[in-house]
């Protein structure tokens, strides 16, 4: 139990984007959506003093420009996301 724990505190923006871009949704998705998962489900802990949406928006954004980035935002759409493998490969 302590593990599981730790493992959810240690747990970036990035990685529990990732994991709910990866198993809890079959479309792209809003910050918003995947925070509404991130909290359901307990992937991330959140600390007072922060808005979690801001954070995660932020970091969703710098890690979807490049060509290093492992998100994707759709072209033409207000911030809807997905992962960068999953769009470059055709599924979308």
């Amino acid at each position: 139990m302590k593990d599981k724990q730790k493992r959810k505190k240690e747990r970036t923006w990035a990685e529990a984007a990732r994991l709910v871009l990866e198993n809890y949704s079959d479309a792209p998705m809003t910050p918003k959506q995947i925070l509404q998962v991130i909290e359901a489900e307990g992937l991330k802990e959140m600390r007072s003093g922060t808005s979690p949406l801001a954070c995660l928006n932020a970091m969703l954004h710098s890690n979807s420009r490049g060509g290093e980035g492992l998100f994707y935002k759709l072209p033409g759409r207000i911030s809807l996301f997905t992962l960068k493998a999953e769009s470059e490969g055709g599924l979308l």
